[in-house]
């Protein structure tokens, strides 16, 4: 069955996060490093890691979203919140990391921008084989990089290995910055610059979400599914589409109720029984 997980907040422990993912019976889950209070990475003993890496082979994913701290497109050469997130990362043996391409502002340009992007993940993706580095659209506009799809294409470019980095797609991120998946002819012409800018068989997750926010906004305020703009008729027909319906899903949701919370995975599992 397809694998359709959630990402878990971090309020205390990390093995919390783990044992909700346990309780909700999903095979992959995603969750930050940083408390979302304080900003302050988790601190983890020997022991607070083995206790957690006993429970991985329980999921086939295991996915770290890296925190707002990290600005992959800054001119500032050394990443300290990059180094400590993967470091942790991998101790943890998670499979995958999730990363905003970051925002080019200090930078001559936007295409500066991309460049001081291609730089870093160069230097990452040359010495990287224990984790996957997954680049995820965005929404804003501006000097941001990556809610313009077609950022993806010149970076492909200046990548010495671009075979090895993968890709995120986020349904709210992507209807945010202006395109417009709620029609039939928008998702034909958006799954065609998926697969010209980034190759569809490149993108291993989707961050299936909904917004609060209208159609070319440039906001990201994630609703829960179904009760923002784009709608659940919608974000079912674009992640059951036959480009895309192998690829693993996330929600990102807001706060809600545990109830809430089990009753949308519920549904969206159903879709594919």
């Amino acid at each position: 069955m397809r694998p359709v997980g959630i990402h878990l907040r971090l309020q205390d422990a990390l093995q919390n996060v783990y044992a909700r993912a346990l309780e909700l019976q999903l095979s992959l889950f995603q969750c930050f490093f940083v408390y979302q209070s304080t900003g302050k990475l988790i601190e983890m003993s020997s022991d607070d890691i083995n206790a957690c890496k006993t429970m991985n082979s329980a999921f086939a994913m295991r996915i770290v979203h890296g925190s707002y701290f990290i600005n992959l497109a800054s001119s500032f050469p050394y990443h300290k919140a990059l180094a400590q997130e993967l470091s942790l990362a991998k101790k943890l043996e998670f499979t995958h990391m999730v990363l905003h391409p970051g925002s080019a502002r200090g930078a001559q340009s936007h295409e500066h921008g991309i460049d001081f992007l291609a730089r870093t993940l160069n230097k990452q993706l040359k010495k990287e084989s224990d984790i996957t580095l997954v680049l995820e659209n965005t929404a804003h506009g501006g000097m941001s990089i990556g809610g313009n799809l077609e950022d993806f294409c010149l970076l492909k470019q200046k990548l010495d290995r671009p075979e090895k980095l993968k890709f995120c797609i986020d349904t709210a991120h992507a209807f945010s910055y202006g395109y417009d998946i709620c029609t039939q002819d928008g998702q034909h012409a958006f799954f065609a610059l998926l697969e010209k800018c980034i190759g569809i068989d490149n993108i291993v997750l989707l961050h299936m979400n909904d917004t609060y926010d209208t159609l070319g906004s440039k906001l990201d305020r994630h609703a829960l599914p179904g009760s923002g703009s784009i709608g659940l008729d919608v974000l079912k027909q674009v992640v059951m589409a036959s480009q895309v319906q192998h690829i693993p899903i996330i929600m990102e949701v807001p706060a809600v109720s545990k109830e809430e919370e089990q009753h949308i995975l519920v549904t969206v599992r159903n879709w594919h029984d």
